[in-house]
């Protein structure tokens, strides 16, 4: 860095100094970034307008999909706006509708941001996926997320020497990269 070279300068200590960000790296981008709607095998999330939940959901077909069915079954209930006591009878009801985004947009009378949906999370291996998904719910609050889905955390997972959930090394490698 910049300041050790000083330093180092006033003891006549020559050094090399390579810049960590160069004009090409700034400028040079042998490929173009793929839009997240053909990005397949993710953990995407999906806001709403009105309120400060978001869905985290997992697909290993392409995002673009997943994110226009939601979309289609939101606009099939969308003629299902609902007064405070329906609300209350629909929350007796236990998954009301296929989607949670759907039950959020019924039952809290909310808009989802379209636009604002994105991919947060890539991964190959569907299991490692589940986990991902699930670490991604337990971190991102508040969520219209039913329960963790398909995979359920420990609520003591500390890494592979004291985690409690019976996972896999790579879990632990998913989690921490993910939680940074």
């Amino acid at each position: 860095t910049e300041p050790l070279e000083r330093l180092f300068k006033k003891y006549s200590i020559s050094t090399a100094v390579k810049p960590k960000t160069t004009l090409r790296g700034l400028l040079v981008h042998p490929k173009d970034k793929l839009d997240d709607t053909v990005k397949t095998d993710c953990v995407y999330k999906i806001p709403c307008k009105t309120c400060k939940k978001v869905y985290i959901g997992e697909t290993g077909r392409t995002f673009g999909v997943r994110l226009e069915e939601h979309r289609n079954e939101v606009e099939h209930m969308g003629g299902a706006i609902y007064t405070r006591a329906q609300r209350r009878e629909a929350e007796k009801e236990e998954n009301m509708n296929r989607s949670a985004v759907t039950d959020h947009t019924t039952r809290d009378n909310c808009v989802i941001d379209w636009e604002g949906a994105k991919v947060i999370d890539r991964e190959d291996n569907r299991r490692t996926r589940w986990i991902k998904e699930a670490i991604w719910i337990r971190k991102s609050t508040p969520v219209m997320n039913r329960d963790e889905r398909d995979y359920t955390l420990s609520h003591v997972c500390a890494g592979p020497n004291s985690c409690h959930c019976n996972a896999t090394r790579r879990h632990h490698a998913a989690r921490s990269d993910s939680l940074q």
